[in-house]
């Protein structure tokens, strides 16, 4: 009955809710208040089989901690971009390409850019629009925004041969934003493509201290496999470095 009630949530909100679009014609989702349970609960490792060697399991236990302890969240109501943002948005904003990947299509994520580099298109976005209310989102807000309702180890279920059909994983470079199914609130390549910078410090696990000099990344790229793209999963990077398998994407405060 829970599932039941839970998936009725989930549908309502997306064929209810309202989109935005900016002057560049970026497209923002809304996204409903509510609460979710973040990270993972219980290590799934598989440490009984003789198969796997206990460095795979040590391996596979040291990402699981970082996901722990599974706890409750609130998250008031935001819009979030249906994309990663794109070269040709980036272009409109900052006049430059700085992606490594330039194909001629504008709907090609933008990458290489540093949170440093995010942060100074954001001033420049919020400028043009005349407002402040556009940021990147915090972890929390990203992960309940890329679980859409669901609690499944990806917002298409728990089975990892579903996830070929909504992340860009494995491939020789990234691929235009949009190209695979999005989830129930619309939103495209929160699996998968590149990387997305948050807006929050690192931290070991849920119950360690921040530290500042480290952000928090999500979503898995191009270059890895779906072991690294399921919703709670949690990647490091410093800030002032770009990379070609990182970009971002925009939340927008009510």
């Amino acid at each position: 009955m829970k599932k039941i009630i839970l998936s009725t949530f989930v549908v309502s909100s997306f064929l209810f809710a309202g989109d935005f679009t900016n002057s560049i014609g970026m497209v923002f989702k809304e996204i409903p208040s509510g609460s979710f349970l973040m990270g993972t609960a219980t290590p799934n490792c598989p440490k009984d089989n003789p198969y796997t060697s206990q460095n795979e399991y040590e391996d596979c236990m040291s990402y699981i901690k970082k996901e722990t302890p599974q706890h409750k969240v609130f998250v008031d109501g935001f819009y979030m971009q249906e994309s990663e943002v794109t070269q040709g948005q980036w272009y409109e904003v900052m006049g430059d390409n700085p992606a490594n990947f330039k194909t001629g299509d504008a709907n090609m994520p933008v990458e290489h850019v540093s949170w440093d580099d995010a942060k100074k298109f954001i001033k420049k976005l919020n400028a043009k629009e005349g407002t402040d209310k556009y940021r990147l989102p915090t972890e929390e807000e990203w992960e309940y925004a890329a679980r859409a309702g669901t609690t499944t180890k990806w917002y298409c279920g728990d089975n990892e041969s579903c996830v070929s059909s909504i992340a860009v994983t494995g491939t020789s470079s990234p691929k235009p934003v949009k190209s695979k199914k999005p989830n129930a609130w619309g939103l495209y390549d929160m699996s998968g493509n590149v990387w997305e910078w948050t807006d929050s410090c690192w931290r070991d696990d849920y119950n360690s201290e921040k530290k500042c000099d480290r952000k928090v990344i999500r979503g898995g790229s191009w270059t890895g496999d779906a072991s690294a793209t399921y919703s709670a999963f949690r990647g490091i990077f410093i800030p002032d470095v770009g990379t070609i398998i990182l970009g971002f994407r925009l939340l927008r405060m009510k």
